[in-house]
């Protein structure tokens, strides 16, 4: 199996992005091809925002400091918004350069250019996408997640540019030949419409976690179903429970009455110890409180409120 860390992931994620920022930037001022710049300009965003990860990264693996108590973490879902952030912006600038252009009559494209630049293109996208997908299954790092999705977008437009070019082999010399000087500004208007749900996701699922807002349930679930099984082993209630995650750190608060009138001390600390391993199994980076609190419903408190 072929083991590529989170540094690594990124390391290598800027790199690419910064090899087809530099290719796509030369092949758009000589093709003049709008699709090209779309692509350069995004490469160019994922290859700063991807520097800016890998030390994001370095940070939150950094443990606490003086003047951040509960570590870093909290950079982890602001780069992922950011990250968001400037792949709408792309957006809105694709769309609204692109359509101008339509409107006067579009551009001839240049068919041997186009081709140049798309297959290496594609290829580049499509390792980098199996990089970061690689390094996010053994990490499970939400950066290596926002940079997976980006290298899908980024292969998808570069594909686009593909597919305009097929259509444009295909309709030369035919009645709809008049099309081809549309066809790059109106491929790149679509694809660029229809991904623009993937950066509006990264932007909600970063805003939740900075507003510490209960994590989504694929992430909880597996916590649920460990404690339930756990309160039936010890004979405890599970009161209430509290999940925040902050990048790659998940805090619970648990709170519990066992159901026996008495536990002892030790009983006590070996289901806090189960209760860490159950959690550390899913996330790695976790911090359990288990706290004792009478249930509304038991009968202590029920006799306390009675003599009240």
């Amino acid at each position: 199996m072929i083991k590529i860390d989170e540094s690594k992931a990124l390391i290598g994620s800027a790199v690419g992005a910064g090899i087809l920022a530099l290719w796509g930037g030369v092949m758009a001022l000589v093709s003049e091809s709008s699709a090209i710049l779309l692509d350069a300009s995004f490469n160019l965003l994922s290859a700063v925002v991807s520097f800016a990860s890998l030390r994001i990264a370095q940070l939150a693996q950094s443990g606490t400091s003086r003047h951040y108590p509960i570590g870093y973490y909290a950079f982890e879902p602001l780069i992922v918004v950011i990250k968001g952030i400037t792949i709408l912006i792309l957006i809105a600038f694709a769309v609204g350069s692109n359509i101008p252009v339509l409107l006067a009559g579009g551009r001839e494209p240049a068919i041997a250019l186009m081709a140049i630049y798309v297959f290496p293109a594609v290829a580049i996208c499509a390792f980098m996408y199996w990089v970061c997908h690689v390094g996010y299954n053994q990490s499970r790092s939400d950066i290596l997640k926002a940079e997976k999705n980006a290298w899908f977008i980024n292969g998808v437009i570069s594909g686009a540019i593909g597919v305009a070019l097929i259509l444009v082999l295909l309709l030369q010399g035919t009645a709809l030949g008049f099309v081809d000087r549309y066809i790059d500004q109106i491929l790149v208007v679509l694809f660029s419409l229809a991904f623009i749900g993937d950066p509006i996701k990264l932007i909600k699922n970063g805003m939740r976690e900075l507003t510490l807002a209960t994590p989504p349930i694929e992430h909880t679930k597996p916590i649920y179903r460990g404690l339930r099984g756990l309160a039936q082993e010890y004979e405890i209630e599970l009161v209430d429970i509290f999940i925040a995650k902050l990048g790659r750190k998940t805090w619970v608060s648990i709170y519990v009455d066992p159901k026996r009138e008495s536990m002892t001390f030790k009983s006590y600390e070996r289901f806090v110890e189960d209760v860490k391993q159950k959690i550390d199994k899913p996330y790695a980076t976790t911090e359990v409180d288990v706290i004792l609190k009478r249930s509304p419903s038991s009968p202590t408190v029920a006799r306390d409120s009675a003599l009240d």
